[in-house]
């Protein structure tokens, strides 16, 4: 396992560690304090982009949410983000998500994260 390093604090770091890498898929361990949102959800996704990072130093910004189901309603405070790197264009990465409780799929959908 590979801990993230991300700059955001407490109560709102979600995205905790790099559990396992396949092609261009992340799986990676999320933790909330409370039964989460789908808008925390979505935001634990988007913090699991940075399972991707290449060493840089750079900051990342969700800009764009697409076709963002939630397919049951949450009720554990851990969950799996497998979260796929589908395209890049220059400084822009579309990324697709899918959350889960065990092997129950939770939420979906698709984000673009800016890096500066």
């Amino acid at each position: 396992m590979r801990e993230l390093n991300l700059p955001h604090q407490e109560p709102i770091l979600f995205a905790k560690h790099v559990i396992e890498t396949e092609g261009d898929t992340n799986s990676v361990k999320v933790e909330f304090d409370t039964i989460p949102s789908l808008a925390m959800i979505v935001e634990a996704a988007a913090q699991s982009s940075a399972a991707f990072d290449k060493g840089e130093d750079k900051m990342g910004y969700l800009v764009t949410l697409k076709n963002i189901k939630l397919l049951e309603k949450p009720s554990s405070l851990e969950y799996i983000v497998k979260v796929t790197s589908e395209q890049q264009i220059d400084a822009l990465t579309y990324f697709t998500f899918e959350t889960y409780d065990k092997e129950l799929i939770v939420a979906t959908g698709t984000f673009i994260i800016a890096l500066q």
